[in-house]
């Protein structure tokens, strides 16, 4: 049976020099600003999390509502929303504070899942055939880990500052670069 081969011609192009640059722009936007004002950043990210908790909440809180009376998953679902309405209202009100708790639970995420990686390294050879990288890379989760859980807000601060504003002004100036170069592309193409 032969295979029939339909090409479709269209004139929309969504890849264009110009998306990059404008994508490259609206994450230098994002980023310089972050960078610069990481305090305010941190506040403003935290803040749209405790939005997201309160509008969850309120989710779970219809859901109860609308179980049986009685029924012990109402009662659950109620004690769920409840608390996040609560911790939704208090991320709004003490972003800060918010900010530092949240940074103390990746802490000790980092160290916990460290420690299991370093003693992978170590003990257990047969799992992995580069123990030295997976060995560096737990001793750096573990030692991050520490600092982020000693001093919360610092780490809440280079969070912010190093997944959002570093990354958004890289990723900004990379595709700044790619727009160009498809531009330059397109015009050697006409030539």
């Amino acid at each position: 049976m032969a295979e029939e081969i339909i090409i479709v011609e269209t004139t929309f192009h969504p890849v264009t020099w110009g998306s990059f640059i404008l994508r490259g722009l609206v994450a230098l936007l994002i980023g310089i600003p972050v960078l610069i004002w990481t305090n305010t950043a941190t506040e403003v990210v935290v803040t749209l999390i405790g939005i997201l908790i309160i509008s969850a909440a309120i989710l779970v809180l219809v859901l109860a509502l609308s179980a049986r009376a009685g029924d012990s998953l109402s009662v659950e679902l109620l004690l769920v929303g409840i608390v996040g309405l609560i911790l939704g209202a208090a991320a709004i009100l003490y972003p800060l504070i918010a900010a530092a708790a949240l940074t103390v639970l990746i802490a000790v995420m980092m160290i916990f899942f460290g420690f299991i990686d370093l003693s992978i390294a170590i003990f257990h050879p047969e799992y992995t055939r580069h123990r030295l990288v997976l060995g560096f890379s737990a001793a750096l989760s573990v030692l991050l880990g520490g600092i982020f859980f000693f001093l919360p807000s610092l780490g809440a601060f280079v969070l912010i500052a190093v997944y959002l504003g570093l990354f958004a002004v890289i990723y900004g100036l990379m595709s700044i670069a790619i727009g160009i170069i498809v531009r330059s592309e397109q015009k050697r193409a006409m030539v």
